[in-house]
């Protein structure tokens, strides 16, 4: 009884390795250079628009039938309680919004 308390955790974290892997690598080329494409001007805003650096940790594409846009989740370097959020049109690669915590203020 004990030794399967001990494997389902390992189990656990083994299913979430492989379903993480399963899932990036069914990611086509065109989805991860689109995701690139808006991690770079999401990086951008960010630093132009509050002078941060910040990094990336997720993403999810909105379906297409509604908006060619991506979100981004992420948080501010050396701080991971900071998260950021950000939304990228993939047709122009332009953030439509951007989000960081409450204390960080815009540089103009």
């Amino acid at each position: 009884m004990l030794i399967i308390k001990y494997r389902t955790p390992l189990t656990l974290l083994i299913l979430i390795g492989l379903s993480i892997t399963v899932f990036c690598g069914c990611m086509s080329n065109e989805q991860k250079e689109i995701v690139q494409k808006a991690e770079i001007a999401s990086l951008a805003y960010f630093k132009e628009t509050y002078g941060i650096d910040v990094e990336f940790t997720g993403h999810k594409f909105i379906p297409s039938d509604l908006s060619h846009t991506v979100s981004l989740t992420g948080y501010v370097k050396g701080n991971k309680t900071q998260e950021i959020f950000s939304m990228v049109d993939y047709d122009t690669y332009e953030v439509k919004t951007g989000s960081v915590p409450e204390d960080i203020k815009p540089l103009k």
